[in-house]
Order: C-alpha cells, then structure tokens, then sequence
C-alpha cells in the first residue's frame, strides 16, 4: 500500500502543475464538454504512465544518447510550435476553438492520441523522467513486486486527476464565455511557445553547438 501511495503522490506531483495538457484540458472542457476532454486527459495518463515505465527501466540513460536527444529536441520543438499556432489562432478568433484546430477534430480515439502525443514530447516529463523522478521510479520498481503497485497508485492518480479536472471544468463551462475561452487560448499559445523555445533553446546548446565548434 505504500508503495501504491508513493507512486500516486509522485503523478499527483506531476498532474497538479499548470502544464500543456492541462491547459488543453479545460479549453476543451469549456468549449465541447467535459467527454472530449476526459478522453485527452486518459491520452495524456497513458503518455504519464509510459515515461513512467521508461523511468523503471532506465530509459533516463537512453535519452542522453545523441540520436534519441536530436529526435526529441526537433520533434518536441516542433509539436509544440504546431500546438501554440492553433491555440494563438483560437485566441485570435475567440469565442470557441476554431474548426481546423486539433482540439475541434479530436474525438474518440483521436482525442486518446492528441492527449497521448502532447504527454510524449511534453518537456516537463521528458525532464522528470531524465532527473528526479526517472531516478524515483528506478528505485522502487527494482522488482515485479514493486513495479505493479507503483506503476497501478501512478496511473489510478493520473486518470483521476483528468477524471476531476475535465469534470468540474465541464459542468461549470456554462457559466464561462467567449472571454474565457480566449484568455485559455492565450495562456495555452503562451505556454506552448515558451516550452518550444525552451527546447530548442537547450538543445541547440547541448546539440548543434557543439557540434557546429568542433568543425
């Protein structure tokens, strides 16, 4: 049982920051309701659970190796330019996300996979699974024994959280309008962008630029 809290507490940790998921979370909770946004918020839990695992499996390592480091600083840079022009386009529009938006399009299984997508090249897991909580993890899924109740309390955590969050945004989405959905659309393009600069930033000092030097 310990274990299971502890590993519940560590996505707690993760889930509660105002990230990129969560601010697509409630845009889509105030304008389709709160179904659509759950689903995004399952397909991030997945996303959650599966740099949890790398965690336990030491794939922090892994991401130190240049090619995984190269593929995840322009894939990560990119996604997340893609995601703060919808979200600054939906802020420019304001009153509802506009219909060529990937937040419009994303129903059923779609929906799963934009969640899941925007989790996997999420700079803050990507950063938690490479330091601390890559380190966490290891530790206490040394065993099968281990790893099921750690990885179980995680995920349990990580899908109430969207359960909540996706909930209570959705039933009071009535009481929001157009001005909401714009100053989310805002804060979503703003944080988008400055996770994709951060990202590119970093890794063109830890990539290109030393290899532009040695040349």
């Amino acid at each position: 049982m310990e274990i299971f809290l502890l590993g519940a507490a560590l996505a707690f940790s993760i889930n509660i920051e105002l990230g990129v998921v969560n601010v697509m979370i409630v845009r889509t909770a105030i304008d389709r309701g709160a179904w659509p946004a759950l689903l995004i918020g399952l397909g991030s839990c997945i996303g959650d659970v599966i740099w949890a695992c790398a965690g336990a499996l030491g794939v922090s390592a892994l991401l130190q190796w240049p090619p995984a480091a190269w593929v995840l600083w322009i894939g990560g840079s990119a996604i997340l330019c893609w995601f703060a022009a919808a979200a600054l386009r939906d802020a420019v529009r304001g009153g509802s996300i506009d219909d060529s938006s990937p937040l419009r399009r994303a129903t059923g299984l779609r929906a799963v996979g934009l969640g899941l997508g925007v989790a996997l090249s999420s700079p803050t897991l990507i950063l938690w699974t490479a330091t601390v909580g890559g380190s966490v993890v290891a530790s206490q899924a040394t065993s099968v024994a281990g790893f099921i109740p750690f990885i179980s309390g995680f995920a349990t955590a990580a899908v109430l959280h969207s359960v909540v969050l996706a909930g209570v945004v959705g039933a009071t989405r009535r009481f929001t309008g157009p001005r909401t959905i714009r100053a989310v659309s805002l804060v979503s393009a703003l944080m988008f962008a400055v996770f994709a600069i951060g990202i590119f930033v970093d890794g063109a000092n830890r990539l290109a630029l030393p290899l532009l030097a040695g040349n």
